[in-house]
């Protein structure tokens, strides 16, 4: 009898447990949907680490809703929401690419806060003192695993954790954000150069 009541006990903690953590999870969420509501662009520092080695660096621009702009030492990336060019300055070629697939969606602040947590349960995590957002597909038609967000105290993502089966972990750092400087459309759109080679697989 003692056991049957103290297993009882146990499985009341655990369901109280797990719906404060998802209260706390969606709570977390609202707070950042919130904030990148109130933000029409921005601009930051970003690294990109894959399995922890360290493969990219730049700057990132973003803009409601979709247009995206990577400025890296040899390479620009940019997407206005519809077609997005990569440009190799070294190799003067352009690739075009239609938006719409799952490379671009997972870099999508969108689709990150907004769309994929429709469809994955929601966790909150602790990581160096910070209370972070981990995003897991309750089905298998994902392109990851699962999605962590470290969060700083303006609830802005700090981190993006990706955990690829095909590539493994991709770990992406923001720092030193500007918000609302009224980055223009046609910042988020691109002309190759003439001369380059341009391959369009839209």
């Amino acid at each position: 009898m003692i056991t049957r009541i103290f297993l009882t006990s146990l499985f009341i903690l655990s369901f109280i447990n797990t719906s404060i953590s998802q209260d706390d999870a969606e709570a977390l969420l609202k707070n950042i949907q919130d904030k990148y509501s109130s933000i029409n662009d921005l601009s930051a520092d970003f690294v990109q680490a894959v399995n922890q080695k360290v493969n990219l660096k730049g700057k990132v621009f973003y803009k409601k809703e979709d247009h995206l702009r990577f400025e890296l030492d040899n390479a620009l990336i940019i997407s206005d929401g519809k077609s997005s060019w990569n440009y190799n300055k070294k190799q003067n070629k352009v690739i075009i690419t239609d938006y719409d697939n799952e490379g671009g969606k997972i870099l999508s602040i969108r689709h990150i806060i907004y769309d994929y947590p429709k469809d994955c349960e929601l966790r909150t995590f602790e990581s160096e003192g910070r209370t972070g957002l981990e995003l897991i597909p309750k089905k298998d038609n994902f392109g990851f695993h699962s999605i962590k967000l470290t969060i700083d105290d303006n609830n802005l993502i700090t981190k993006v954790l990706v955990d690829d089966p095909a590539t493994g972990t991709i770990q992406l750092n923001l720092s030193n954000y500007q918000l609302n400087k009224n980055l223009p459309d046609s910042f988020f759109q691109f002309s190759p150069p003439e001369g380059s080679q341009v391959l369009d697989l839209r």
